[in-house]
């Protein structure tokens, strides 16, 4: 055999050797455990998703409810090949807790060998090289009905290391993947406690009073038309004399984080200032909402709302409401709706009569929205580390 040796650009201390080039038909056994369905029988029925998001349960069925009999038992441990979704990333491996499921001949199973381990290969099957190979060994017409070839695929080359340095490798990874797991969990939690707390701290349908009061603040709120305390700021101006511009696209849904370059020059030319609440009306169910902390130019798919009689950080908490959101409904266009504002101006909702009630609740969310921008950066900073390293500790 001719092989092809290459190294990494970032590796532990203590390995030298170049990795080496081998075909996948080399590395992976197929597995078949072929089983033999008894009608009386419960069996657990699995299946892939998309993304690398792992082998989730299909559920149980009776062997007599399984029409298609030609079904094989898989292990933990196993790695599951869906031959009609892989170029969509539908892989991964079989947990402890899906042990001796079954899956039919639409799947493919495999395992290492003396030559990979399952986990090392798991990592492989992540990077966009190996997307690019399940690719070109499927074949058809339509994206969505891709039939995979696994026997062109098994001919196709990848380039690993010895078990020992697989074996480093696998357990960086797993504990990077843990302390995502970890903060992804943390960053989810305090998601639904704000959803949990807007819906309390705010007054429900029929009540003028929220159900969680702030220390100090009591009485019933002031219930108002959204049009006589909102104003949506609508002053053109000359993009060129501001550095930021906003696009819908630049608002990270639910969280109110800014991504991307927000300094491309647009069509855009409307002016908002610093302290603006920034609405993305276009397709309102996506949640875009910014508190602006600095002035510039929006796109006409965004509002940016001000009030006279409102707190900034308050109108803030506001858009984020069911109530808010609810209103948003009201929407013109059907396949790009787009809230609109003559319908929602009408709506009535609650407010604190109080502005230091109005204020208190409007830094209590400010406060829990910064919590949850910090833990989504934190996020993204570890999954970030990880395509880095997937790039660049592989070969």
């Amino acid at each position: 055999m001719t092989t092809k040796t290459h190294t990494p650009k970032i590796r532990f201390t203590g390995f030298s050797e170049s990795w080496i080039e081998r075909s996948i038909d080399e590395v992976l056994t197929e597995e078949k455990r072929n089983i033999q369905l008894i009608d009386t029988e419960s069996y657990e029925l699995v299946t892939v998703r998309r993304r690398n998001e792992g082998v989730v349960s299909r559920g149980f069925l009776k062997g007599k409810d399984i029409l298609v009999k030609n079904y094989f038992k898989v292990q933990a441990g196993d790695f599951l090949i869906s031959k009609r979704q892989i170029i969509h990333g539908a892989n991964g491996i079989i947990p402890q807790s899906l042990n001796n499921a079954i899956v039919s001949n639409e799947y493919l199973v495999i395992s290492g060998n003396e030559n990979i381990s399952t986990d090392f290969w798991a990592l492989i099957s992540r990077k966009p090289e190996m997307y690019r190979q399940f690719l070109l060994s499927s074949y058809g017409v339509d994206i969505e009905k891709m039939v995979f070839s696994v026997s062109d695929w098994r001919g196709r080359k990848i380039t690993i290391p010895r078990l020992i340095e697989q074996t480093a490798i696998g357990n960086l990874f797993q504990n990077i993947d843990q302390t995502i797991t970890l903060q992804r969990r943390k960053y989810e939690q305090t998601q639904m406690l704000k959803k949990s707390l807007l819906s309390k701290m705010f007054p429900q349908k029929g009540q003028s009073q929220p159900e969680i009061r702030l220390k100090g603040f009591s009485g019933d709120w002031v219930e108002v038309k959204l049009g006589n305390v909102l104003l949506i700021r609508s002053m053109s101006v000359d993009s060129d004399d501001f550095d930021v511009d906003i696009e819908l696209e630049n608002i990270e849904s639910e969280t109110g984080i800014i991504i991307g370059n927000t300094s491309v020059r647009t069509q855009a030319n409307s002016y908002f200032a610093r302290g603006d609440v920034l609405f993305g009306r276009l397709r309102p169910y996506l949640k875009k909402w910014w508190l602006a902390d600095v002035e510039g130019v929006k796109s006409g798919e965004i509002w940016a709302f001000y009030s006279e009689m409102i707190e900034s950080e308050f109108i803030y908490a506001l858009v984020q409401t069911n109530a808010f959101l609810n209103a948003t409904n009201v929407s013109s266009g059907s396949k790009m709706p787009r809230a609109d504002w003559s319908s929602m101006a009408k709506v009535k909702v609650f407010i604190p009569n109080s502005k230091k009630e109005q204020t208190a609740i409007g830094q209590f969310f400010k406060q829990l929205d910064d919590t949850v921008s910090i833990q989504a950066k934190q996020l993204k900073t570890l999954e970030n580390l990880k395509k880095a390293l997937l790039a660049k500790m592989f070969v």
